[in-house]
């Protein structure tokens, strides 16, 4: 695909408003604000894409449209709502135009959208105290710690791709919040994407490098000296893998069978999930009760973006986007969720210069 969006500056304005609501959807737990974010993007959608336009049925649009299908013939086979596939339908199209789009002109609002989110989260945490497990209503210290990693990679991603920045303070940031939400995927990833980003920003200069790997060894060093003890019991670092969510994982995978692999398990049916509020802690495995074989297809093209950033050498948008994977792959805050557009424009972004 090689259409590229030039229309007039109030579509980049609308799908960076879309954006914003997506933040605020997440910090509000709202979903009459995530249900206007997709009816948005589906605007936006139509408003790019007018049917005398060939890329309206472009190849992208045919695996939109398949997911979409799948999504809803799931609703016969499980309890799942209608409103999981609106938020998908809005997550895909909010995706699909954010690639085609000139992106410069989206800046400030992605940057608000990042601001607004990991604002909230530091006030909650150093202004007035909140407990980690206290800051999303209803929800644990694992959706903030997500909440960081996938707003924080997205940024940088768009840094990268629009400017070909590579900002060290976004990531520390990143870092320090998730070393006080006491999450144990998000703190390992955090420092990952910390060391990427600084390995590509000093990469020509070995010096550097060494002294600044050597200065956050240290540092690393003197604050687990300080809460060595209380990250690893809250976070069950101590644990190690053993943890209720390869349980979770091993019922699903037993479940599967020939009608349910293309449809997709209805997961309030199985064992000790009514525990978790029908979570499975695995964003693909929540995306196979939701879609059936259309996240199959969608894992397949995962691969697929794999081998072409490869081809292309496009390594620090491979690291991003794996780094994001493994963050989803610990938690099912993403597929059906606030987080898919940034995963999904991270996945594909190749198709915009294939």
């Amino acid at each position: 695909m090689k259409a590229i969006i030039h229309k007039d500056n109030y579509l980049s304005h609308l799908i960076g408003l879309t954006l914003v609501l997506m933040a605020i959807s997440d910090i509000l737990q709202s979903k009459e604000v995530i249900l206007v974010s997709a009816l948005l993007s589906f605007g936006i959608f139509i408003l790019c894409f007018p049917m005398k336009e060939r890329f309206w049925f472009s190849e992208a649009m045919i695996f939109v449209v398949f997911l979409i299908v799948m999504s809803l013939i799931n609703l016969f086979f499980t309890e799942n709502g209608l409103g999981g596939s609106i938020t998908l339908m809005g997550n895909l199209l909010l995706a699909y135009v954010f690639i085609l789009l000139e992106n410069k002109k989206l800046t400030f609002w992605v940057v608000l959208s990042y601001a607004i989110t990991i604002g909230f989260i530091a006030y909650k945490l150093f202004i007035i105290n909140a407990d980690p497990n206290e800051i999303y209503e209803g929800l644990s210290r694992n959706h903030a710690g997500f909440v960081v990693v996938f707003w924080t990679g997205f940024l940088m991603f768009y840094l990268k791709i629009t400017y070909n920045l590579y900002l060290l303070i976004f990531p520390i940031f990143g870092l320090i919040l998730s070393f006080f939400l006491f999450g144990r995927t998000s703190l390992i990833v955090s420092a990952l994407l910390v060391l990427l980003v600084f390995f590509y920003k000093f990469r020509k200069n070995r010096v550097i490098q060494f002294l600044l790997v050597s200065a956050l060894v240290a540092v690393c060093y003197y604050l687990f000296l300080d809460f060595g003890d209380k990250l690893t019991s809250d976070t069950n670092l101590g644990a190690g893998l053993d943890t209720p969510r390869w349980e979770l994982w091993r019922i699903y995978l037993e479940h599967i069978n020939f009608v349910n692999l293309f449809t997709g398990v209805d997961v309030s049916v199985l064992p000790m999930y009514d525990q978790f509020s029908g979570n499975p802690h695995n964003s693909f495995i929540k995306f196979h009760s939701r879609a059936g074989i259309g996240s199959i297809v969608f894992i397949i093209l995962f691969f697929v973006s794999i081998f072409k950033y490869i081809k292309y050498r496009h390594y620090y948008i491979l690291w991003l986007l794996l780094l994001l994977t493994i963050r989803a792959s610990f938690d099912g805050d993403m597929f059906v969720g606030n987080f898919d557009f940034i995963f999904l424009i991270i996945t594909f972004y190749w198709i915009k210069t294939d």
